[in-house]
C-alpha cells in the first residue's frame, strides 16, 4: 500500500510532529506500506527518513489537475527553470511533473495541515490547500484529514466563492478531524458535511514514537544545557504579531519577562518555528540581562519534546509547543491569536492560563496575574495536565482510519 502524507513540513516543527506521529502511527499498523511525503521543495537533505520523497509544491499541483492552468504552468515553470540555468543555479524543472506521474500510483492520502482553511489565509493558500481534495478525486483516490483546525468563514465579497467550492469538495474525504468544536460546528453547519468527527490534536494523543519508523539511522538528540531551577521558557510566535499589535506584544514580553527576573526566574528565550527567530531576537533586545537568554538552536520536533521537559512552566504561542509542553505535564500560558488555543487550554484544565492577544481586553497584567499563580500552584497545575492528557491518549483518530481500511 502507497500512502501520501501533505500538508506538513520540516520549518514548523508542529508540522514535523504531526509528520513523524503519522509516519510512525501507519507503520505500526502497516508495517509493509510505502510512505510517501509531499514535499514543498525545502532545502533540507531528506536521504536519512524512512520515506519517499513526493514534489508536491503548489506549481507541481496545478500542473497535476490538468487543463488550461496546467499548461499555463509548464510554459511558466521552463521559463523559470531557464533563468534559473542561465545564472547558474540549479533546476527542478522535472520535479514539478513528480505529482501528475506518481500521483494516481497512490492508494490513501493523508492531510496533516494544522490550520490552512478560513477567512484568516488568503485566497491562494486556501486554494492550495483544496488542491489535495481535487487531486484525490481526480485521481479516485481516498483522503483523510487528521485533527486540524477550520474557520471562521466570515469572507468579504472577493472570497465568498469560496464557500461553494468548500461545500462541493469537503464531501469527498472518507473522514475529516476537526480539531475543535468550532470548527465540527463550522462544517456540520455551514457546508453540511456528514464526515467530520471531532477529535483532540493526534500529537497530544500520541504516546511516544519508535524512532526507527521515522530515521534509518537515528540521529542524537541535541539538547542545550540550561539552569533547571527555577527557569521559564518563552516561545513567541510572529503571527500573533502579524493578527495583533506589535508594539503592544513586545511591550508585554517586556513586561512579564522582567516581572519573571523580579521573581528570581531565569528565561530562555528560543523559536519552535524557523520563521520565529527574527521575533525571538526582537525580545531579547529588550533585555541586558544574564538572566534572560537567547537560544538559537533549530530544534526537531523530538529534540523539542525533550527539551520543553527542563522547565517550570513555558509561555508559548506556538500551538505545537504547547502540545509537547503539555503531553510531558509541563503547564503553559497560551498567548495567541485563534480559537484553536482556548480549546487547546481547556482539552487540558488550563483555560484560565489562555490568552487571546488580538482581544480588546488583553493585557499584560492578567498574564502576569496567571503567571504568578501558576508559580505558586506548578505541582497542582502539573497533575491536572496529568489527569487530562492520561485520558485525552486513551483515543486514537488512527484507530478510525485503520478501521476503514480494515
Amino acid at each position: 500500500m502507497k500512502i501520501l502524507i501533505v500538508g506538513a513540513n520540516f520549518n514548523n516543527k508542529g508540522a514535523q510532529s504531526m509528520l513523524f506521529i503519522t509516519m510512525d502511527e501507519l507503520k505500526k499498523r502497516f508495517p509493509d506500506c510505502e510512505i510517501f511525503f509531499g514535499s514543498l521543495g525545502e532545502n533540507i537533505d531528506l536521504s536519512n527518513y524512512r520515506f519517499d520523497e513526493l514534489f508536491f509544491p503548489g506549481r507541481a499541483r496545478t500542473i497535476a489537475k490538468g487543463g488550461v492552468s496546467a499548461l499555463k504552468m509548464t510554459v511558466a515553470c521552463f521559463v523559470y527553470d531557464f533563468l534559473k540555468f542561465l545564472k547558474g543555479k540549479e533546476q527542478n524543472l522535472w520535479r514539478f511533473f513528480e505529482a501528475k506521474k506518481l500521483g494516481p500510483e497512490m492508494d490513501l492520502i493523508i492531510d496533516v495541515s494544522g490550520f490552512s482553511l478560513g477567512d484568516r489565509w488568503s485566497i491562494k493558500t486556501q486554494e492550495g490547500y483544496l488542491d489535495s481534495i481535487r487531486l484525490a478525486k481526480k485521481w479516485g483516490i481516498p483522503i483523510f484529514f487528521m485533527p486540524q483546525s477550520f474557520g471562521p468563514f466570515d469572507y468579504d465579497h472577493k472570497s465568498r466563492f469560496l464557500m461553494d467550492e468548500i461545500r462541493e469538495l469537503f464531501c469527498y474525504p472518507k473522514i475529516i478531524f476537526a480539531r475543535e468544536h468550532e470548527g465540527e460546528s463550522y462544517l456540520k453547519g455551514l457546508f453540511e458535511c456528514e464526515n467530520v468527527i471531532y477529535s483532540t490534536d493526534l500529537v497530544l494523543q500520541n504516546k511516544g514514537v519508535n524512532i526507527e519508523n521515522i530515521y534509518i539511522q537515528p540521529p542524537e538528540l541535541i539538547i542545550p544545557e540550561i539552569d533547571s531551577n527555577d527557569s521559564v521558557g518563552v516561545v513567541p510566535n510572529i503571527q500573533c504579531f502579524n493578527h495583533g499589535d506589535k508594539d503592544k506584544n513586545i511591550q508585554m514580553y517586556k513586561d512579564i519577562i522582567s516581572h519573571l527576573v523580579e521573581k528570581e526566574k531565569k528565561v530562555y528565550i528560543f523559536r519552535h518555528s524557523r520563521e520565529d527567530f527574527s521575533i525571538c531576537k526582537l525580545i531579547a533586545e529588550q533585555f541586558h540581562n544574564a538572566k534572560v537568554v537567547l537560544l538559537d538552536n533549530e530544534f526537531s520536533c523530538l529534540e523539542y519534546d525533550e527539551f520543553v521537559k527542563k522547565f517550570d512552566f513555558v509561555i508559548c504561542s506556538r500551538f505545537h509547543g504547547c502540545v509537547h509542553a503539555y503531553r510531558n505535564y509541563i503547564p503553559c500560558i497560551l498567548l495567541g491569536w485563534a480559537i484553536k488555543y482556548q480549546e487547546l487550554a481547556e482539552n487540558v484544565g488550563q483555560e484560565q492560563y489562555a490568552f487571546d492577544i488580538t482581544s480588546n481586553d488583553f493585557s499584560s497584567d492578567k498574564v502576569i496575574a496567571a503567571a504568578d499563580y501558576l508559580i505558586a500552584h506548578l505541582n497542582k497545575e502539573s497533575g491536572i495536565i496529568k489527569e487530562h492528557v492520561v485520558e485525552i491518549q486513551k483515543y486514537n483518530c488512527f484507530d478510525q482510519i485503520e478501521e476503514w481500511l480494515r
